[in-house]
């Protein structure tokens, strides 16, 4: 009885090593795109946290002017403005609990051996802190009315406002200025005691 030969036949050495050199070629491509995909996502992931730090750089010192706040006469809190200080009180302050009137200041402070001019913050009752830091000393404030030009000074003679509708902080010719615009009201309102009738007797509305 003769026995049937099997025609299986197994693969040769040339065929297992084409299949390696195929498998290595594919890995090869595969591994450098996920790099690149990686690569990708890791510069937009720095390019995204260098924006939100520009953004919080540009939008944090400008924050507690958005939310400035007249004061009534006979209080301290009154705005003023310089070219190179502020003060007033906000609604928006950046150490204490937002809501609450605060008075605070902003001064621009250099320092020559650096020819750095550093915008340092202080609300009442704390340490100053600094926000932002800028070469060079030709860095200012500037407020401006609803109309008109913008002032170095505030109040200029001519506005009836308290606060300005909007501050500018001028921080040199290399970088773009910083424009808050003012919210909410502009000038307190008048109570009985600020009359001239009742500014001169006691008044039940003094606080």
């Amino acid at each position: 009885m003769t026995q049937r030969r099997s025609t299986t036949k197994g693969f040769t050495l040339f065929e297992m090593i084409v299949v390696f050199v195929i498998t290595g070629l594919m890995s090869a491509v595969v591994m450098q795109g996920f790099s690149i995909v990686l690569a990708s996502r890791l510069s937009v992931s720095n390019a995204i946290e260098n924006l939100r730090q520009v953004v919080l750089g540009q939008n944090i010192p400008i924050d507690p002017l958005r939310g400035l706040l007249p004061d009534y006469n006979n209080n301290p809190n009154k705005f003023r403005g310089q070219a190179r200080t502020l003060t007033g009180q906000t609604m928006r302050p950046l150490l204490s609990p937002p809501g609450a009137p605060t008075p605070f200041t902003m001064t621009m402070e250099y320092e020559a051996g650096t020819n750095l001019t550093t915008l340092m913050y202080q609300e009442t009752g704390r340490p100053k802190t600094a926000l932002a830091q800028w070469p060079g000393n030709g860095q200012s404030f500037k407020y401006r009315d609803l109309t008109g030009p913008w002032e170095s000074v505030w109040p200029p003679p001519a506005s009836t406002s308290q606060t300005p509708w909007m501050v500018w902080i001028d921080i040199g010719p290399t970088f773009a200025p910083l424009v808050a615009a003012v919210g909410g009201s502009h000038d307190r309102v008048t109570r009985l005691e600020d009359m001239p009738m009742f500014g001169t007797t006691p008044s039940p509305f003094r606080k």
